[in-house]
């Protein structure tokens, strides 16, 4: 299947060449690779971040001490399949099977991983009803591109990276909101492209361009206040150490902040903010009451009301307090006409909003009315922002922080052996296209 996968996703030149790059990254035995993941966690850890490492569990059984080293010291190593295959190809009761045996598997090496990534970033509707079925926190498999500075590719480049967002089935960043997504109670954490592989090994970009790609990126994502998950798999390490090392000491110096975590936390705090209570009624003529109950980590965000607040980012300010009453000509929520569709309601909801169904627009501080199936997230939110205020908020980052940031990369070799098997591994897998359940 990692054959098949590749051929369909690069081509038979592609794949060759890719091979070529691949077997140079490797050894006979696991010194070449513990060398590239003892950077990585070096200069991650430098900066105060536990980067997450998606393992395949067959790569943990053949290394265990290696790869629990690295645990011990704060990586969260996060499930990548029993083996490395397609599981857009799979069913649910093979994908239980597979997924569970390698729960069993980290279980042996005495490590509990709490999410999962699909290795190509692919998945169906079986694998995210056996991750819940099996009590996993999160999935971070879904692709979302965002706009590439290196607008100039030439035509093979093009066409190799058109085939990377198909296999990936990548999402436009800039028609949704690029953030956690909590769903029947698992969290789905995206994945920002271009990654390393694309960078890399379809659009060929060298420093300084590379660390001008990812640089772009963690800007896009603080103005809109998204995450950045940042895939680079350990052997790139080399090539795209100064691009990683770049964007976590830009990470740092923001203001409001940059909240980084790895991928467990991130879905850990997605949980516990779904569980936060906003409400907002009117009070006496003129006035509203606002009320969250929430633990304190939370961020209040109010525009456009008279009460004590610390200047946050753009139009909004930061309130430390959870109970107040302010004057309001409107009230400081979201309203959603009753034609539009239910799931936009609760997008908006999740966006930490106080909404109301109501078609009498006047009344609130933003108004969404939207009759499309086919709606977009962006254009909710612009139509939010746009409005003529007031609203309160609890916003998407803890501690006040602006955007979030979490550096991942999927382990699924760790010497030659384990890279040349892996066809072998998958060769009952069978492919198709698309994410059908």
């Amino acid at each position: 299947m990692s054959l098949a996968v590749s051929l369909q996703s690069r081509g038979a030149a592609g794949t060759i060449a890719r091979t070529a790059r691949v077997v140079s990254r490797f050894g006979a035995t696991t010194s070449a690779m513990a060398r590239r993941l003892d950077r990585y966690e070096s200069l991650a850890s430098a900066h105060g971040v536990r980067p997450t490492w998606p393992t395949t569990a067959c790569v943990l059984e053949r290394h265990p001490k290696l790869l629990r080293r690295y645990a011990e010291r704060g990586v969260e190593l996060a499930l990548h399949g029993l083996v490395h295959g397609d599981h857009a190809a799979l069913d649910h009761a093979r994908q239980r099977a597979t997924i569970a045996r390698a729960m069993e598997l980290f279980g042996r090496s005495g490590l509990r991983a709490s999410g999962f990534r699909g290795p190509y970033l692919r998945y169906n509707d079986a694998t995210l009803d056996v991750l819940r079925s099996l009590g996993l926190r999160y999935h971070s498999s879904q692709a979302v591109v965002f706009p590439l500075l290196s607008s100039d590719l030439d035509a093979a480049a093009a066409s190799r990276y058109a085939l990377a967002l198909r296999l990936y089935s990548a999402v436009d960043a800039r028609a949704v909101a690029v953030r956690p997504r909590l769903r029947d109670g698992l969290v789905d954490i995206p994945v920002a492209v271009p990654d390393d592989e694309i960078l890399l090994d379809r659009i060929r970009v060298t420093e300084p361009a590379l660390s001008a790609e990812w640089l772009h990126i963690l800007e896009l994502t603080y103005r809109r206040g998204d995450l950045f998950t940042i895939q680079l798999h350990p052997e790139r390490v080399s090539e795209l150490g100064q691009a990683l090392e770049a964007c976590l000491t830009s990470a740092r110096v923001h203001h409001p902040a940059v909240h980084v975590a790895c991928l467990d936390d991130l879905a850990a705090w997605w949980i516990r903010r779904a569980g936060f209570s906003l409400r907002v009624m009117p009070a006496a003529s003129g006035r509203c009451r606002v009320s969250l109950v929430a633990d304190p980590q939370a961020t209040l965000l109010v525009r456009g009301l008279d009460v004590p607040a610390a200047p946050w980012y753009g139009r909004d300010s930061r309130c430390e307090r959870r109970v107040f009453e302010a004057d309001a000509a409107r009230l400081p929520m979201v309203g959603v006409s009753r034609r539009s569709p239910p799931d936009l309601l609760r997008f908006v909801a999740e966006e930490g909003f106080a909404t109301e169904v109501s078609d009498d627009r006047e009344r609130f501080g933003a108004y969404v009315d939207c009759s499309d199936a086919a709606w977009s997230e962006a254009a909710v939110l612009d139509a939010i922002e746009s409005g003529t205020g007031p609203l309160v908020r609890v916003w998407r980052w803890p501690d006040g922080a602006r955007s979030a940031l979490a550096v991942t990369g999927d382990i699924d070799a760790l010497t030659l052996r384990d890279f040349v098997v892996r066809s072998w591994e998958t060769r009952d897998w069978v492919s198709h296209e698309g994410r059908a359940g």
